[in-house]
């Protein structure tokens, strides 16, 4: 066979590929192991791991690739595109996507939709909490209640939870319902405890965050709580009989029972420090806080106490990941902070590329690689050999 046919026949093969570029393996003691193009398609969702398979959304497709050489396995069509970085997870072999309307359940190692669902004026943000899917929907048109929904993640089986009115808590705010987390009292009681962002549309037009419980077990609201001010819409997190959350310029440590604080830490609100929203992870005795200014704060999770503060890593309000005491975050670069100290240990690594660079990282299990994006390209990583300050 000539060269010329064998030229045209690469060619050719390569255009049948789903992707304008193949994978690109790079020279050893590079950072990037490989890279593989996301074509026209930019991504949409943050990248999952998934038994030796990368899932991710790109304009109504969802996508798994090979993790060890960046080629497609799959693709499935789906008409949802998420770009909220809770909008896409892993739940055992399930992959659920979430954007407006729509949710979908597909089985991790195939593709194939379980099952799919539209939600008539759903909000994006999703969560699953004991093999139900939660997702609220509010009043898009006269801003008057918001409802609660859940899904058996098996069967896609629908039941509405509870609907918060405009005139119940708050005649001049309308509600907008938030995911919750699950507390379980002494008594048996499963609580629900989420944010509810509402605005003003009819008075003062600005906006404010409750936080409430919603008691499942008795079908009734358990406590409601007003914070005012601006708060992050991420979601709770919860430890034991411990909530937390970002609110009013503080990070907060609930009783979920009650709602009464247990201790708050001022992050500040100066010229400098006039953030409206913060990202919260736990881990060990650390509660981390990202607000969305150059800050990262670790305080003790029972006590709120500073543990420390790096007030020179990323200005950055999107998801942080942990593994093996770094916390991973992305804006404009790939930063790895040691959760003990608040050191950098990856500073701000882009290659050659100034990409948006926005996505959570995601981790190989056993062997330190990690996988994210510059939303044109995906890049499997090995950290040893990225950027270090």
């Amino acid at each position: 066979m000539n060269l010329l046919l064998i030229t045209l026949l690469a060619v050719h093969l390569w255009g049948c590929k789903p992707n304008d570029v193949p994978p690109q393996p790079v020279v050893e003691g590079d950072p990037i192991v490989w890279k593989t193009s996301l074509g026209p398609k930019d991504l949409s969702s943050p990248t999952l791991y998934y038994k030796g398979l990368l899932i991710v959304t790109q304009q109504n497709i969802a996508r798994a690739y090979d993790a060890e050489t960046g080629e497609e396995k799959w693709r499935t069509s789906i008409n949802a595109e998420p770009i909220d970085f809770e909008g896409a997870f892993l739940v055992g072999d399930k992959v659920i996507f979430s954007e407006g309307r729509r949710v979908y359940v597909l089985r991790s190692a195939t593709g194939e939709i379980i099952w799919q669902d539209e939600l008539v004026q759903g909000q994006r943000d999703v969560c699953h909490i004991d093999g139900y899917i939660y997702k609220a929907s509010e009043d898009t048109y006269k801003n008057k209640f918001s409802s609660l929904f859940r899904y058996d993640i098996n069967s896609g089986a629908k039941e509405e939870v509870f609907t918060l009115t405009r005139g119940e808590f708050d005649q001049n705010h309308s509600p907008s319902l938030l995911m919750p987390v699950k507390w379980v009292s002494a008594a048996g009681d499963e609580l629900l405890v989420m944010q509810n962002r509402s605005f003003g549309w009819g008075s003062t037009m600005e906006s404010k965050m409750d936080i409430l419980a919603w008691n499942l077990t008795a079908d009734s609201m358990e406590w409601y709580r007003n914070l005012d001010g601006f708060s992050s819409t991420a979601r709770p997190a919860i430890e034991g009989d411990k909530v937390y959350f970002y609110g009013d310029h503080h990070a907060y440590c609930i009783n979920p029972a009650t709602g009464d604080t247990r201790w708050k830490y001022f992050i500040g609100d100066g010229p400098e420090d006039d953030f409206n929203t913060a990202n919260i992870i736990i881990v060990k005795d650390k509660l981390i806080v990202k607000p969305d200014n150059r800050h990262m704060h670790a305080v003790n999770k029972h006590t709120g106490s500073l543990i420390w503060i790096n007030e020179e890593v990323v200005s950055m309000p999107y998801m942080l990941t942990e593994r093996n005491d770094t916390i991973w975050l992305a804006n404009a670069g790939v930063f790895g902070i040691d959760a003990n100290t608040g050191e950098k240990v990856i500073d701000d690594w882009k290659g050659s590329r100034s990409g948006s660079w926005i996505f959570p990282i995601a981790f190989h299990p056993t062997n330190g690689l990690i996988y994210t994006t510059d939303g044109d390209f995906l890049y499997c990583l090995d950290p040893k050999y990225m950027k270090k300050p």
